[in-house]
């Protein structure tokens, strides 16, 4: 490993040497405020956070390598709930300053990419996003980057397929390792492997239509499956074969176009197939949809408009096994709010002179989910939706972006309400309802700002 660290290394030196005009070196800073801590927490509280790092580019006509490193930093009375009920991007983790107040934190996104005639093949850590809609529900930006593999291939003009294999953060100690990492000094604990394989079509049989059709699977405790190293064979078979241990997710989605630069799309997410069962009044075919509409140049030339609903069954996401859960650092790895949720989206973005302006509203609802539940789940024995109570969110936000002359320098000024109602949950949900305005600002460099 060591050797393979210092090649790598050597070689990426060679290639500033070499190609030096291809290379790019980039200082990466960011600050942002808000008053009352936005949607990032249930409690209102100030939050600062802000981040200072390096990027790296470099790009030939057969190799690209684009590497974004951050070291963040939150002020504010915050745990480790963040972002917890937010579509902000997850946290790896979240640390107690050593030396100060605060907490601190990491990012980073790091891509390879080899291209070779119609194949593109990427290794890395870095995110992925299924589907047509902002706020995906198979394969979403939620959960921090992690380290993956894979290929795009475009096999034609309109179709192409997509294979990329994944090592996720199962939050499940290894006890049959613990002790090895135990000691006077310190204590540390190595996590059970977690992984996900996964392969998409995307075909377009006419201009206006675009569909794609995915398959992952969750696997676990061994760290790297062969059988799953077949981009072009069916899973759903394989994970039979395997003697029923993982957990396959299927689903599709379809964009279609029309006239005055309009789009309606959907996407269907099916966890847990059972074919016998499907039309039976209780199975275990779970599953998540999105609807949504986009219409460019609407009112403004520059403006975009998009109208999105996302519902997700209280079944998804969560395996009866743990370890296969459909998630990575605590976080889902497809629709952000996870499973039993559901979210009514609006979001209008024009630009105006030298400003960006965005308008946001957002309405999410989510029942419990425990561990109980995941038991009835399985049993057949779980109570209709929201049962026990539900917790529910209201935004409201306006932000403006300006460019400074300043090359990839940016300024953010907005403005939000944010409610958040617990309606009696006590298992997993110990937050009272909060109503709150917030005031929002923040300075970004090199760094693309995302809500």
């Amino acid at each position: 490993m060591i050797i393979i660290k210092r090649y790598f290394f050597y070689s990426l030196f060679t290639c500033t040497i070499v190609y030096s005009n291809s290379l790019k070196v980039k200082p990466i800073m960011y600050a942002n405020h808000s008053s009352n801590g936005s949607d990032w927490i249930y409690e209102s509280t100030p939050i600062t956070s802000f981040g200072a790092g390096l990027g790296i580019e470099f790009n030939n006509p057969s190799w690209s390598i684009m590497v974004d490193y951050l070291q963040l930093g939150f002020l504010g009375d915050i745990d480790g709930e963040l972002y917890e009920f937010s579509s902000k991007k997850g946290l790896p983790y979240l640390d107690d300053s050593k030396d100060a107040d605060g907490y601190w934190s990491e990012y980073l996104k790091a891509k390879i990419t080899y291209i070779l005639n119609s194949i593109n093949f990427h290794f890395g850590i870095f995110d992925r996003q299924w589907g047509f809609g902002k706020n995906a529900i198979h394969i979403s930006n939620k959960a921090p980057s992690y380290p993956q593999f894979g290929f795009d291939w475009k096999i034609k003009d309109n179709l192409s397929l997509i294979y990329f294999h994944g090592f996720l953060h199962s939050d499940i100690p290894d006890s049959s390792r613990a002790n090895f990492y135990n000691n006077e000094i310190s204590n540390r604990a190595l996590n059970v492997s977690r992984n996900i394989a996964s392969h998409r079509v995307q075909w377009s049989p006419t201009k206006n239509l675009e569909l794609g059709f995915n398959e992952t699977v969750i696997y676990a405790t061994r760290e790297l499956d062969i059988h799953y190293l077949v981009p072009f064979a069916p899973f759903y078979p394989i994970e039979n074969y395997l003697g029923d241990t993982d957990n396959i997710q299927m689903g599709f989605d379809l964009n279609l176009k029309f006239k005055n630069n309009q789009a309606l799309y959907f996407g269907f997410f099916m966890d847990e197939l059972t074919p016998e069962w499907i039309f039976s009044l209780k199975n275990h075919n779970w599953f998540a949809y999105q609807i949504g509409y986009n219409k460019s140049n609407i009112f403004f030339q520059r403006s975009y408009l998009n109208l999105e609903y996302n519902w997700a069954d209280q079944r998804i996401f969560k395996h009866k096994y743990e370890i296969n859960d459909f998630y990575s650092h605590g976080d889902p790895l497809g629709f952000w709010a996870g499973p039993h949720a559901e979210e009514l989206l609006i979001n209008y973005f024009f630009e105006l002179n030298d400003y960006d302006i965005e308008i946001d509203y957002s309405y999410v609802k989510r029942g419990l989910v425990s561990n109980l539940l995941v038991d009835e789940n399985y049993n057949d024995t779980y109570q209709k939706r929201y049962h026990d109570g539900f917790i529910s969110r209201n935004y409201y936000s306006i932000r403006i972006k300006r460019v400074s002359r300043l090359k990839s320098l940016e300024y953010v000024l907005g403005i939000n309400q944010t409610n958040f109602d617990n309606n009696g949950l006590t298992d997993n949900y110990n937050h009272v309802s909060s109503d709150k305005l917030s005031l929002e600002w923040g300075i970004f460099y090199n760094f693309e700002y995302t809500h």
